[in-house]
């Protein structure tokens, strides 16, 4: 009996590590692809970027007390209760959307404002309106996401791996070559996302929302942690120092935020400078992949290209080490993250959203997210060719 139970228990921890493995399959494909990587070419550290792991945690834990102090859904219902056109509502969404993102990066706004917006949609009849307006939250989060380094994973990546002239035999790149070019994103991206909102149908809307309160402490609390880490982005404090005060802040007043920290994404970092330590070593394909990237225009072109196969996360880890054209690969893994379902893991937890909270009207948010994000996706590629062209 004692042993049926003791392997009862070995089957559920082998059961659950397995699942822990398959809930992320971009993951699961990076560390297969390591593992590989490792036992045919050996183990290297040589892209290892420790600033982007621990940065990334220590914003993940931030923005998870964020969410916990129900700020974001204040700033939603709130504005939700202004709307009195349906034009309004999808205007107020996208732009809360677009502004949120800058800070609490693409993923976390999508689980906060795309879920109200549904909820609060759900009566009204003109549902072609509805469903342009839940496509239109993903362009928002790439391109609001796009303007700060800490923005989102793959921007504070390449921001920290430009920084070093070694990587990539280019120049340094400076804040201010950074910010030309995600600030004409961030800016291009205001007036798409406003001339869109124009092409949705202006009926008069009538939404009873109540307005929850979030904790003032807490935000205090959490913002001056935001601070701490932005600091740490910059170079004003050492990222070690600032992760281990939010750490240390955060086991003290809310430690269960640590069950809340995407390890997945973490590790998926870790398997991605493993992989590309190897394929550095072998020179046919680096030759193959310097030649291709050999310009601004084809380094944003190949980023685009390879985040919708591989996601925004996985191609500027692959293809930044080979060009040392930084603001190429910042806008196309930006621009990338729009368009096909794979291309970001902020568009996945759209669609899972909208699987699980629209049920039996699938088809018709994922025809209209089709259709949308194909839109942003040609048009922003002009933009980013043009922004390359003169800064890439």
């Amino acid at each position: 009996m004692e042993q049926s139970a003791t392997g009862r228990k070995s089957k559920h921890i082998l059961q659950a590590v397995w699942n822990w493995f398959l809930v992320d399959k971009v993951f699961l494909v990076a560390f297969i692809i390591a593992i590989i990587a490792v036992v045919f070419g050996g183990f290297t550290t040589r892209f290892f970027d420790y600033k982007v792991v621990v940065t990334v945690f220590g914003l993940m834990l931030v923005i998870a007390g964020f969410r916990s102090t129900g700020l974001l859904r204040y700033l939603g219902e709130s504005l939700v209760k202004r709307s009195k056109t349906t034009r309004q509502l999808v205007r107020f969404t996208t732009m809360l959307t677009f502004f949120l993102a800058i800070f609490f990066t693409n993923d976390l706004t999508i689980l906060t404002i795309l879920p109200l917006y549904l909820a609060i949609t759900k009566e009204i009849k003109n549902r072609k309106s509805v469903y342009i307006g839940a496509a239109m939250i993903v362009p928002a989060c790439h391109t609001g996401s796009s303007l700060l380094p800490q923005g989102n994973p793959h921007n504070l990546y390449l921001y920290s791996f430009y920084q070093n002239a070694a990587h990539h035999g280019g120049h340094v790149l400076t804040n201010l070559e950074f910010f030309k070019g995600t600030g004409l994103l961030w800016l291009a991206g205001l007036i798409l996302l406003n001339v869109a909102c124009q092409f949705i149908d202006n009926e008069p809307l009538v939404i009873e929302t109540k307005v929850d309160k979030f904790n003032k402490l807490e935000t205090s609390i959490f913002v001056i942690l935001m601070i701490i880490m932005a600091a740490s982005v910059f170079g004003y404090i050492n990222f070690y120092l600032a992760a281990a005060i939010v750490a240390v802040v955060v086991l003290i007043y809310r430690p269960q935020l640590f069950k809340g920290v995407d390890y997945h994404l973490l590790l998926t970092f870790v398997c991605f400078f493993i992989i590309v330590g190897n394929i550095a070593n072998i020179h046919a394909l680096t030759d193959f992949i310097s030649r291709t990237f050999v310009g601004p225009q084809a380094a944003f072109l190949g980023t685009v290209i390879t985040s919708q196969v591989i996601s925004n996360i996985a191609a500027p880890i692959l293809i930044s080490p080979f060009t040392p054209h930084a603001v190429s690969v910042v806008l196309g893994a930006d621009i990338g993250g729009i368009g096909t379902m794979v291309a970001s893991m902020a568009t996945l937890i759209a669609y899972k959203v909208i699987r699980m909270q629209a049920r039996g009207e699938t088809s018709g948010f994922v025809k209209y997210f089709m259709i949308i994000n194909a839109s942003f996706l040609g048009i922003l590629v002009v933009f980013g060719l043009i922004i390359v062209s003169f800064f890439g």
